[in-house]
């Protein structure tokens, strides 16, 4: 086998390997945050290097035309334990309010519950614009807070408190455009 060929074949596989790859940081993140303050900036930078192996996932799946049924199951449940996994050792540690943190978890649990559905009878759903925004912010919003502690002079807790605010009113959105999207759908579903 040549080595371009060897290579392409690795790219081709590189996604669900970043997809476990992002699974495999939820017990790291879960163990460490919580040992010492000194771990807490070693933490946050693994979260963002686990989220951006969301970004890339994706377009490397597309890009190889890689996009397989065990991807297409891993990237969201991977996305949800990382991001539910991370409020949860935050509200746990006093940096983010319990309620914010079940209301943004409740929401991906009922979107997905609305994805089910969806498929079940046999429709899809796209992810929206929002939700995508929605992410982004979130995904940030935690990186912040991991950290919680001012740094570089940027008041992260506070950008981090902020961004998670909006990171719920988007998903708030994003949710009843799901619901509402599915519920035309199976009003002209024949």
């Amino acid at each position: 086998m040549s080595t371009l060929s060897a290579t392409g074949q690795w790219l081709k596989n590189l996604p669900n390997k970043l997809t476990i790859a992002r699974i495999l940081a939820i017990p790291v993140l879960l163990v460490g945050y919580p040992l010492t303050e000194a771990l807490h900036v070693p933490c946050a930078i693994l979260f963002a290097l686990a989220a951006v192996t969301d970004l890339l996932d994706g377009y490397l799946a597309r890009k190889y035309g890689n996009v397989t049924p065990l991807g297409a199951l891993l990237d969201p449940i991977a996305d949800k334990m990382l991001v539910a996994s991370t409020l949860v050792l935050l509200a746990n540690s006093g940096a983010v309010p319990a309620l914010l943190a079940g209301l943004l978890i409740c929401r991906d649990i009922g979107v997905n519950g609305i994805r089910l559905m969806a498929l079940e009878k046999q429709m899809t759903i796209e992810v929206s614009d929002f939700g995508k925004l929605k992410t982004v912010v979130l995904l940030g919003a935690i990186f912040c807070l991991l950290i919680n502690k001012p740094l570089f002079d940027l008041p992260l807790r506070e950008i981090g408190m902020i961004g998670l605010w909006v990171g719920l009113l988007l998903s708030l959105y994003s949710a009843w455009a799901y619901g509402h999207s599915f519920l035309r759908m199976i009003k002209n579903h024949p």
